[in-house]
């Protein structure tokens, strides 16, 4: 049985706490209509970072806050078919919540609606895409998340499910574990798993302890 010891936990939200990848699709679909873009074009590269950065590198020429305000809109509106990763509820209502957040390329209300959406506790310490001056691959969003929770990055365990986020919580120093997928997206992950229904997770004088059961 894998057990990593560690001082706190970091979660990315979309595709590792929440699957909205149906709703991902749709919305973004809507705006490469409205716009003229090629959908496929925008799916390649929007998966884990933020809605800002997708824009400027699909359509720089865009009043990029606007678009982004549209994106939210929708978000916020429409949470239809999101749901649950398998594991998640339990397994955060194991952990201390002081030792705990969440770290997404998503803006506040998108998050806060999919978070309630899915009955996922919301953490007074998450980091969201408007809190950070860059967006993942960038460390900053994992290195603030930490610090938020008065942790080094070194000492915390992160969970993603993108190769962006996951660049993101190496740089910064934390170890990571891959929600979902056949093969690990980057060698330095700890361990590739399809959801939170085969770990557990203990707290002791040291800190908290994960287990996975094969």
């Amino acid at each position: 049985m894998p057990r990593f010891s560690c001082s706190a936990f970091l979660f990315d939200m979309d595709g590792t706490l929440v699957d909205s990848s149906v709703k991902v699709e749709d919305i973004w679909g809507i705006w490469c209509e409205r716009h003229g873009v090629d959908l496929a074009s925008v799916m390649a590269i929007q998966q884990g970072v933020r809605s800002e950065d997708t824009i400027r590198k699909i359509a720089p020429h865009l009043d990029i806050p606007a678009e982004c305000a549209w994106i939210d809109d929708m978000e916020v509106t429409d949470c239809e078919g999101i749901i649950e990763v398998a594991g998640a509820r339990t397994l955060l209502a194991k952990i201390p919540q002081v030792l705990w957040t969440i770290a997404t390329s998503a803006c506040l209300a998108p998050a806060l609606a999919r978070l309630q959406h899915c009955q996922i506790p919301v953490p007074d310490t998450m980091v969201c895409a408007e809190q950070v001056s860059a967006g993942k691959p960038d460390p900053q969003i994992y290195r603030l998340a930490a610090q938020r929770l008065g942790q080094n990055p070194a000492d915390c365990l992160a969970f993603e499910d993108a190769p962006a986020g996951i660049a993101s919580a190496l740089a910064a120093g934390c170890r990571v574990i891959q929600i979902g997928g056949e093969h690990k997206l980057h060698p330095d992950v700890l361990c590739v798993l399809a959801d939170f229904q085969s770990v557990d997770v203990q707290s002791n004088a040291e800190g908290l302890v994960l287990e996975i059961r094969e």
